[in-house]
């Protein structure tokens, strides 16, 4: 079926609306983000960003939901300019898309659903939305293998400057705690922190020695989770990374990222980051209060723009209880193994991304 004229620049615009439904807030608001996201580093689309979309919904008094007819959504993708809209709900265990492509002639809604069961469930279904669109590839995802151990690595391993700053967390300060809307500089201490906050918490009988350590109610565990933010770490481009950690949980599900970041000057001309890059490590579970040391291997890149700094996000929810870190490391170990992108989620989206 042949295409309309595409938008500027030869790529297709695309709206991606609210998505509506019963779940929670930062479930709908991370599914959003993951559609515009993966648009985005495909390189093939030019993507409305999420606060205009809200923007549009708001200046026209309506919304948009699985019951808004064609004709309603064509009308306010014109309004910016889209030839493709995208919306739905999420509800219970099942994401229900719409798709309308308007470069195709006399283009009719497509229908979609797919079963959410677990957070991480949510890529594959956005991905399986994605790929409805005519003109889009299948998602590539990458090599199982989580460490390429060659000579040279080994050795840059071995001999190397860790660049994480306070990873093995003697001192105060370079992790930020997240939780909601709160940021605040992790702090040194001798007592646990009280549910739903970040500490370094020294070791008993180890001078300068301590451990991070996540507090989850079950409030908190349910809904966004807790967070601790690396400061951000200087890359240089084309270069593979190896990060390397221990934890222990009795009961949180741990979730750890690396995200990537280029800069670029704000409407002040103060420096900001765009997050460009997110890498997932392995999804952990509960350990029975065990340590287990996890070393992973990524790529940061991104189609079209420089990964300039880093950031390591522990994060943690689904269970309450505590989860605790050390001995994190972060290597540079040689030259890129993967070209293309390495897989992400993205985390929820009421927890800021900004956090300096």
């Amino acid at each position: 079926m042949a295409y309309a004229a595409e938008g500027a620049q030869g790529k297709a615009r695309v709206a991606v609306f609210p998505i509506a439904g019963e779940a929670a807030e930062s479930m709908r608001e991370r599914t959003g983000f993951s559609l515009r996201a993966k648009l985005d580093r495909s390189g093939s689309y030019d993507v409305v960003d999420g606060p205009r979309m809200q923007d549009l919904l708001t200046e026209n008094n309506t919304s948009v939901t699985l019951a808004s007819t064609a004709p309603q959504v064509r009308e306010l993708a014109k309004q910016v300019d889209a030839e493709i809209a995208l919306w739905g709900e999420l509800s219970g265990e099942k994401l229900q898309m719409r798709i309308l492509d308007l470069r195709i002639p006399e283009a009719q809604v497509q229908q979609i659903e797919r079963a959410v069961k677990e957070p991480t469930d949510l890529r594959f279904a956005v991905e399986q939305v994605l790929e409805s669109i005519q003109g889009m590839g299948a998602f590539e995802h990458p090599v199982e293998q989580q460490v390429w151990d060659d000579d040279l690595s080994r050795r840059l391993w071995k001999d190397g400057p860790d660049l994480l700053a306070n990873g093995g967390f003697s001192t105060a300060g370079k992790w930020t705690g997240i939780y909601q809307s709160e940021l605040y500089p992790v702090p040194l201490q001798d007592q646990m922190p009280p549910e739903d906050k970040v500490a370094i918490v020294r070791k008993a009988g180890e001078d300068g020695s301590g451990a991070l350590v996540l507090h989850l109610s079950k409030y908190c565990a349910e809904n966004n989770g807790l967070a601790a933010l690396s400061d951000p770490i200087r890359i240089r481009p084309e270069r593979r990374y190896r990060l390397s950690y221990k934890y222990k949980s009795d009961g949180p599900r741990v979730f750890v990222f690396v995200k990537g970041y280029t800069l670029y000057a704000g409407p002040t001309g103060k420096m900001m980051q765009r997050e460009i890059y997110r890498r997932q490590a392995p999804v952990l579970k509960g350990t029975d209060n065990k340590w287990v040391t996890i070393v992973d291997d990524f790529n940061p890149q991104h189609v079209t723009l420089p990964v300039q700094e880093l950031r390591v996000d522990f994060y943690t929810y689904l269970n309450p209880g505590t989860v605790v870190f050390d001995d994190a490391v972060l290597k540079e170990v040689g030259a890129q193994t993967r070209k293309g992108k390495d897989d992400a989620i993205k985390p929820v989206a009421t927890r800021p991304t900004n956090a300096k």
